[in-house]
């Protein structure tokens, strides 16, 4: 593989690895700061109760058969 070409992937790699948690990031923001509120003006209490019983990114692990 010519040495150029090396060079090249390992900034891309090193960009992906800064860019993507950003990417991250910004969205988690863009969906707590404007989605969110957006959605609890328009749905009201029917939204504010879906809420609380849905976790917002991460699945909350319980076994339903125990």
């Amino acid at each position: 593989m010519p040495k150029k070409l090396k060079e090249l992937l390992l900034q891309s790699i090193s960009l992906l690895f800064i860019f993507t948690p950003l990417f991250i990031l910004f969205n988690v923001w863009e969906i707590k700061a404007i989605e969110e509120p957006e959605l609890e003006r328009r749905l009201g209490k029917e939204y504010l109760e879906y809420k609380t019983k849905v976790p917002g990114f991460i699945p909350r692990l319980k076994g339903k058969g125990k």
